[in-house]
């Protein structure tokens, strides 16, 4: 059904009744039991937005946001705009209202003639959003009256110097559902018209599509975002002192070459990486440098290790690229691979993300390094062979590890 059909028909309901009561029940009850986060969801969360826009009436991007930990500043009515919550990662928008306040939301023919004089803050914050900001519409019908209107006003406000916005679209094919043959002759047109917004439609064959550009997406967003994965109980072959120079020098020269630093405070590795990147920074700057302290009381009745893995994937999706250093711990008296570092190497590859092994300091990252070093090409998509043969060099000065490190994110980030 379109977008225009069910809001004629919620009205019709309305002009029947004199009451919108079983409306508002039936929004509770379909949002409150019948929805459930999907990929796209936690991929959406993941990227590193601020601002979001949506007209659905579920809080599921709520709760992908704050499963990662981003604390949200949701604006459901027009009072919420005069209030911020502070420290919020994202702002998100809900134009329609939500399922808090279905009487509210804007659901019938009426809600949307009378949008502007209620929910006119919507409109002016939109309005600006799409003049100074660059859109990525996904499962948006241009059918709605709001989103027309406000394209129109920004176009005539900007002509064309405005934003240039993208799009995912899914062409109907003749014969796909009723009334298809009808869309799929009228959709070059409505390509032009949205051209005509300076919104450039991107082409989908199968809605199965959207999760993998969303991905793709995340992944090129974050290529700035160093995950540091390691632990340390042994040393060698750099000897602590070299080793703990390394990753002193990597925090500090990775954030003042403009990266981002993740990190889980790794076992003799974490602790150097911090206090690096915290002598690059001017203030304690919670984007920059993430920490990700694992926590040792797991909820009662919560598999631990089921519980470690969930949270080593909620920290690698903020990361583009997992920067592998050493990889051992003590167990039962021996020097063991360290099984966290190559379950995080697991997440990372998953993901669809870089791993960069530092190869000269041996254990997990050596054995990773091994695996790369004979075609980096075919790995990574371009030629760092003479970075991978640097941090491959137990010689190798601490300075020249850098630096290759520094390179290889250049060459890959292209």
């Amino acid at each position: 059904m379109s977008v225009r059909c069910a809001v004629v028909l919620a009205q019709y309901h309305l002009n029947n009744r004199g009451a919108r009561d079983r409306l508002n029940q039936l929004l509770i009850d379909e949002f409150l039991e019948h929805v459930e986060l999907t990929p796209s969801h936690h991929l959406i969360a993941s990227l590193p937005l601020h601002t979001v826009w949506t007209t659905n009436y579920d809080d599921l991007l709520e709760t992908a946001f704050e499963a990662i930990g981003k604390r949200v500043d949701a604006k459901r009515r027009s009072s919420d705009f005069s209030t911020t919550r502070r420290r919020a990662h994202v702002a998100i928008y809900k134009m329609h209202g939500d399922k808090t306040d279905p009487a509210e939301a804007v659901l019938t023919k009426e809600d949307y003639e009378t949008y502007n004089p209620k929910r006119e803050l919507f409109t002016i914050a939109l309005k600006g959003d799409l003049t100074m900001k660059t859109f990525l519409f996904i499962g948006v019908s241009f059918a709605d009256p709001n989103v027309q209107y406000l394209l129109s006003r920004v176009k005539q406000l900007v002509d064309k110097n405005g934003r240039q916005h993208f799009c995912l679209l899914k062409p109907p094919k003749a014969g796909e559902y009723e009334g298809s043959d009808y869309d799929a002759r009228k959709f070059p047109h409505l390509v032009a018209d949205l051209r005509r917004y300076n919104i450039q439609p991107i082409l989908v064959d199968a809605y199965s599509e959207v999760p993998i550009i969303l991905q793709e997406l995340n992944r090129r967003s974050h290529l700035r975002d160093v995950f540091i994965s390691g632990s340390a109980a042994d040393f060698a072959p750099l000897g602590e002192v070299k080793f703990r120079e390394l990753c002193r020098a990597l925090g500090k020269v990775l954030i003042k070459s403009g990266y981002n630093l993740v990190s889980g405070y790794g076992l003799g590795v974490g602790g150097d990486v911090i206090v690096g990147a915290m002598q690059a920074l001017n203030r304690n700057d919670d984007e920059r440098l993430q920490l990700w302290p694992f926590p040792q009381d797991v909820p009662v009745g919560v598999d631990k290790a089921t519980f470690w893995k969930s949270y080593r994937e909620r920290m690698i999706s903020s990361a583009g690229v997992c920067l592998v250093l050493s990889g051992n711990k003590l167990e039962s008296g021996a020097i063991v691979p360290a099984g966290g570092v190559r379950q995080e190497v697991e997440i990372t590859r998953a993901q669809g993300k870089v791993v960069l092994p530092i190869g000269s300091t041996g254990h997990v990252a050596r054995e990773l390094w091994n695996q790369v070093i004979s075609d980096p090409k075919a790995v990574y998509g371009v030629d760092v062979s003479k970075q991978l043969a640097v941090l491959g060099d137990e010689g190798a000065s601490v300075a020249a590890i850098v630096q290759a490190v520094v390179e290889f994110l250049k060459a890959i980030d292209k």
